[in-house]
């Protein structure tokens, strides 16, 4: 299995099952009638049962209102970008193996057209530069050698920047929840405000509850999206420099420094 698929099968079983253990808590059994053994009794058992990690999840977010929401919605972007990275930033669509090889023998026997019809069925790139490189088969060094630098740097910076969204994602998230925190400490204090000296502290719970809730939901989604983020960065680069090693390696040998024209 490719590794890049591996990565994020892991990031996404990371948010989808530790990350919710965060915000679980086993409701505590109540000190029922007990049976000899010390037991408590069957059906007091199944009164205090313990909640399900996706029930608390859900009551969770519910409970953080429509910060919570919108943290939601841009985890689902960031996701979302994260799979389309997953299935169109991999070697085939960049640097695919073997078309430097079998392109370099056809050129040795002078079949362009078969060149060609190889990148055509093999789209990617690479394949996109030998094709230009063909095209310009009687140019000089350095004329190709700007040309395939231009096709290059172009298709990589596309890749880098469908990547960015996660680094938005991992921006904007905490700080969002963030403003869910301080959202919540204003409704905790004004609610003290109003209960007086003498009234019950309790009455601020929910209101902190909001604001701790928020601050995790923002950090659950930023630390999977920074990680992708630079995961995918990291892997643009590896391919970059392997594509880098094979245009270079052919056009020193189809188009030599010190010819003019081929």
């Amino acid at each position: 299995m490719n590794k890049s698929i591996v990565s994020v099968v892991f990031l996404w079983v990371f948010l989808t099952v530790f990350s919710p253990l965060t915000f679980c808590q086993e409701v505590p059994v109540a000190s029922g009638t007990n049976d000899i053994a010390g037991n408590v009794v069957a059906d007091e058992v199944e009164e205090y049962e313990i909640l399900t990690t996706q029930g608390v999840f859900v009551q969770k977010v519910k409970e953080s209102g429509k910060t919570g929401i919108a943290l939601l919605l841009i985890s689902i972007a960031g996701f979302a970008c994260a799979f389309e990275r997953l299935f169109n930033l991999r070697k085939a669509n960049i640097v695919p193996s073997g078309i430097a090889s079998k392109s370099n023998k056809l050129w040795k026997e002078g079949k362009y057209d078969e060149i060609e019809a190889l990148v055509d069925a093999n789209p990617s790139t690479l394949s996109r530069i030998i094709r230009l490189m063909v095209e310009h088969r009687n140019g000089g060094h350095a004329d190709v050698s700007n040309l395939a630098g231009d096709v290059a740097s172009r298709e990589l910076r596309v890749h880098m920047q469908r990547a960015y969204p996660l680094a938005i994602v991992a921006t904007v998230s905490p700080l969002l929840g963030l403003f869910g925190t301080v959202y919540g400490m204003i409704g905790a204090f004004e609610s003290v405000a109003l209960a007086g000296k003498m009234g019950d502290p309790s009455v601020m719970a929910s209101d902190i509850s909001f604001a701790l809730i928020t601050t995790a939901l923002g950090l659950v989604i930023a630390v999977p999206a920074l990680i992708c983020f630079h995961f995918f960065k990291i892997r643009t680069n590896i391919l970059g420099l392997a594509l880098e090693e094979q245009v270079n390696h052919l056009i020193i040998r189809w188009f030599p420094i010190d010819s003019k024209s081929k």
